[in-house]
Parts: C-alpha cells; sequence; structure tokens
C-alpha cells in the first residue's frame, strides 16, 4: 500500500491490490504510488521523504535467532525464505529509487510504531494511550504507547515469540484455513462457537501474567522453525 502526506494530512491512499486484482498483492505498490502522486498532482522529486514501515535488518536478526535455535529442522524453511531476503527484502531502498526514479530522503521505522502511528494520528485525540497486537514485527508482537500531540513514544512491548498473533494464526492454521489470510474466517465463526477449550488453553498454551502480558509454550508450537504453525502435542491437545 501507498500514503500520501502533506503537512499532516492525507492526500491519498490506496492499496496495491485494487489495481492488479490480486488479493493481498506483496509486489512493489507502483500503481498504489502512482494513484496518490496523480492525486496530488506532484511527481516523485517533488517528495520530501519516502519512508517504509519496517525495519528489516531487525526482522533478519529475528529469522537467524530462531534458525539457529531450532537448528537442523529450520533449514528446509531457511533455503525457502533467505534467497528472497538476499534479493529483495534488505534493499528496499534501492527498490524504491529504482522503481520511482528517486534521489531524496528514505527512512525506515520500527513496525510497531508504524501500527502506534496509523491509530494515532488519523484520530481526533490530542492525547491517548495506544496499544497493539499482531503476530511479529522485528521483534515486537505487542506494545504500549503514549501519544500526545505529533509524538509518539513506545512504553513497554512483548517479544517475539510470544505473540497473541501468532497464537490466533496457529489456531487458523489448525482449523485449515491460510495463515495472514484466513484469521477473519475464524473471527467470523467465533460468536457461534462456545468457550469449551477456554481452560485447557490457558492451563496448557498460554501463561497470563498479571501485567496481561503473555507466555507462549513452545511446546505445543512449530512457528519458530518457520514452517507449519503447531506440531502433534497441539493436535494431541486437542484430540484430533
Amino acid at each position: 500500500a501507498a500514503t500520501l502526506i502533506k503537512n499532516g494530512k492525507i492526500i491519498a491512499a490506496a492499496q496495491e491490490e485494487r489495481f492488479t486484482r490480486k488479493k493481498n498483492d506483496q509486489s512493489f505498490p507502483r500503481f498504489a504510488i502512482n494513484f496518490c502522486l496523480e492525486e496530488a498532482g506532484i511527481n516523485p522529486s517533488e517528495l520530501e521523504a519516502v519512508v517504509y514501515y519496517d525495519n528489516a535488518y531487525l526482522t533478519l536478526e529475528r529469522i537467524m535467532y530462531s534458525f539457529l535455535k531450532t537448528y537442523p529442522n529450520s533449514l528446509r524453511s531457511w533455503n525457502k525464505y533467505i534467497p528472497k531476503w538476499l534479493t529483495h527484502k534488505l534493499f528496499v531502498p534501492s527498490l524504491i529509487r529504482k522503481q520511482l526514479k528517486y534521489k531524496g530522503k528514505i527512512l525506515h521505522t520500527y513496525h510497531h510504531r508504524s501500527h502506534l502511528a496509523s491509530a494515532f494520528f488519523p484520530s481526533p485525540f490530542k492525547s491517548s494511550a495506544i496499544l497493539t497486537i499482531d503476530g511479529v514485527g522485528e521483534w515486537t508482537t505487542a506494545s504500549i504507547g503514549i501519544g500526545k500531540n505529533n509524538t509518539i513514544n513506545m512504553v513497554k512491548e512483548i517479544s517475539f515469540p510470544d505473540s497473541v498473533g501468532l497464537l490466533y494464526s496457529s489456531f487458523t492454521q489448525f482449523l485449515g484455513f491460510k495463515v495472514n489470510s484466513g484469521e477473519y474466517k475464524m473471527m467470523g465463526l467465533a460468536p457461534y462457537g462456545e468457550p469449551i477449550y477456554y481452560d485447557l488453553i490457558l492451563n496448557n498454551l498460554i501463561k497470563l501474567n498479571e501485567d496481561g502480558s503473555i507466555k507462549i509454550n513452545q511446546k505445543y508450537f512449530n512457528y519458530l522453525e518457520g514452517s507449519v504453525m503447531t506440531n502433534k502435542n497441539f493436535e494431541n491437545l486437542f484430540k484430533i
């Protein structure tokens, strides 16, 4: 996706999938960018800066940690994903310059700071507490921030591999849906069910601390290896 901001105001925003008609399109958002530039009536040379929502170097650090932690089981996933990192994800600034023919300033920020910003800055509030929860961004899986005027301070965070989002995605895959795609289906089905596994989950899969943070019992999960989300222990727990 791409967004164009001028003097703190959103001029235009669009997702690449709206133009390519490919759901969850992960390709470089050249059509979305062109749309934003056309809406503003400018060309790339007039941009003061291009800001990217992630820190790829810290993400690679986490991937390396996961690989070494689970070697040799993670070798297959490593061989599958590392070429993409070495040819693409580590060189996003170069890709931006090439695609936009852009010579100006390029910045990147932290994944969860981007989430905090996307929630607070478009809101009508001048100050607010902000909570983010997702799968993982760099090392962070959930964060608390304080927004005031045009600044955001990250106060506290939960780190990988402890993640509410990855727990949710684990159940998504376990039920036969696609990770990072089918979670909304499970969310839609949830109101029709009964919480018969509530105690089983809290007693085995996740420890809920007094401050609201969590600890995931990795005995039941395989996502550290980068392959499937859960393992046989998870299946046996639910008697599947």
